[in-house]
């Protein structure tokens, strides 16, 4: 007993005395914010007397002005609203010092560069990508695509705030390279089969990815997601978009008949869609058979000449 008294009386007169409200005023860093710092482990516990009172030092005004400037400097490189605590923990474990470090100037060749930066959020989408084609978006976390990428949690949230800021630009990279893939090949060829296969096959490449993200919003509008149904509608619009400059082509030059465009753009994505699915169950159709199937019913529907008669006599409204 008389020892335990020693080193507290050691602690007293050795190190200053600091109650939870003169932290709070030397620190800056409000009371909250040290009780959640001091329940995730990032700052270390204070010194107890007793069950309710406990004292803190210069230690831990050191701790937490190395907290604010990891959170500052994250700001500032990222230009987000927020720093992860999982970035903060990691610094803090790598041994993050408040002294500024050799080639942390701007204009430093160390410094992320925007092409690096875009290469390396490219390789974090890609393995979201995969990710989600296995398991879904919802059954994946950041640890796992980060993981799969090759880096650290907190490298993750250098480039996306979170998990659903990825998945946005993750639709928008899937259909960027669909569109580019698609347009390009469209420029080297004239012949309208082979136009209607080159839609379909760029559509057939990509739809591992583009698959799982329609999947994923049409799940989000089943359940009254208000997000996902607007990212979906967005979805839908940027796919259409080559199928509707061929509509207007083929209008323009009399062999497609004038009529809702984006309705008809939207229901031969549909059916390209579903041909993807029948090709995914076995291989007793091509590519360019599915391709043709589409471009024959498209020409000329389902019904024949005696069919169509019939329809149309029964509904008048049914004639065109």
């Amino acid at each position: 007993m008389l020892k335990l008294l020693d080193s507290l009386e050691d602690y007293m007169t050795e190190k200053r005395r600091l109650k939870i409200a003169d932290l709070e005023k030397a620190s800056g860093v409000p009371r909250s914010t040290i009780h959640h710092y001091l329940h995730e482990g990032i700052l270390h516990p204070p010194f107890k007397t007793g069950q309710t009172m406990s004292y803190y030092d210069d230690s831990h005004i050191r701790r937490l002005e190395t907290i604010q400037k990891i959170k500052l400097d994250f700001l500032k490189q990222s230009k987000r609203s927020r720093a992860p605590l999982d970035l903060i923990k990691h610094q803090l474990q790598e041994g993050y010092t408040l002294s500024k470090a050799k080639g942390d100037e701007p204009g430093d060749s160390a410094k992320i560069t925007n092409e690096k930066s875009q290469k390396r959020k490219n390789e974090i989408i890609e393995a979201a990508l995969r990710l989600y084609s296995n398991r879904g978006y919802y059954l994946t976390n950041v640890r796992d695509i980060a993981k799969d990428a090759g880096i650290s949690p907190p490298t993750f949230y250098l480039y996306f705030p979170d998990k659903r800021d990825l998945f946005v630009e993750a639709i928008e990279y899937v259909i960027s390279n669909i569109k580019r893939d698609i347009e390009d090949s469209l420029s080297k060829e004239q012949n309208p089969i082979m136009r209607q296969i080159i839609m379909f096959r760029g559509f057939l490449d990509n739809y591992s990815k583009i698959g799982e993200v329609l999947n994923q919003l049409r799940a989000g509008v089943a359940i009254n997601d208000q997000w996902a149904k607007e990212k979906l509608i967005k979805v839908y619009r940027d796919l259409m978009e080559i199928l509707i400059k061929e509509l207007d082509e083929g209008i323009r030059l009399g062999k497609v008949r004038d009529m809702d465009r984006e309705l008809l753009a939207f229901f031969i994505l549909s059916l390209t869609e579903a041909s993807i699915h029948r090709a995914s169950l076995d291989n007793k159709y091509s590519v360019e058979q599915l391709a043709i199937f589409l471009d024959l019913f498209a020409k000329n529907g389902y019904l024949t000449r005696e069919g169509i008669k019939d329809r149309s006599s029964t509904n008048p409204d049914l004639a065109f």
